[in-house]
């Protein structure tokens, strides 16, 4: 058998995985282009449960600004007033995303009673017009290369009616 006929199957071979390789490269550039998701909160409201442990249903728009969905298999998220942690939780369950499109959720999550108490405490000594919050969200996304995403929002609640 001629060399040149076992070399020419090996060749198509190499420039088939050559070509396999430069596509998964750039597939995976793609995805860590990925923009974060936004978050935004939209409602607040208490759980009616009495005691030491009190729960606050936070409800929140995630955004997804890129152009493919995003399966996201568990968000930890941390609420802060005043850089203070007022509230934290998590949510085990998976959530899509559509491209270019938002999903609202309600999440649960524990007040932190010492912390809100300080919280008040330093308020009633100074009250002000506006209390500054930040969310912290651990979104685990489940789409090839993307992993753990961290997102934080910052904002503030007006306290007094605008004049």
């Amino acid at each position: 058998m001629p060399v040149v006929d076992v070399i020419k199957p090996l060749a198509k071979a190499s420039g088939f995985f050559v070509l396999a390789i430069a596509l998964l490269v750039s597939g995976c550039a793609w995805m860590r282009d990925a923009a974060k998701p936004e978050v935004s909160l939209t409602s607040l409201s208490l759980d009616p449960r009495q005691g030491f442990s009190q729960t606050l249903n936070v409800g929140v728009r995630v955004r997804n600004p890129n152009a493919f969905e995003l399966n996201i298999k568990r968000l930890n998220y941390r609420i802060f007033l005043e850089d203070s942690e007022l509230a934290f939780g998590r949510r085990d369950e998976k959530l899509t995303v559509p491209a270019n499109d938002s999903v609202n959720l309600t999440v649960p999550v524990e007040l932190n009673l010492l912390s809100g108490l300080s919280l008040a405490e330093k308020w009633l000594r100074n009250p002000k017009d506006a209390l500054d919050y930040r969310l912290e969200v651990d979104a685990d996304v489940a789409n090839f290369g993307l992993g753990l995403m961290q997102i934080r929002k910052e904002s503030s609640i007006r306290l007094s009616p605008e004049r």
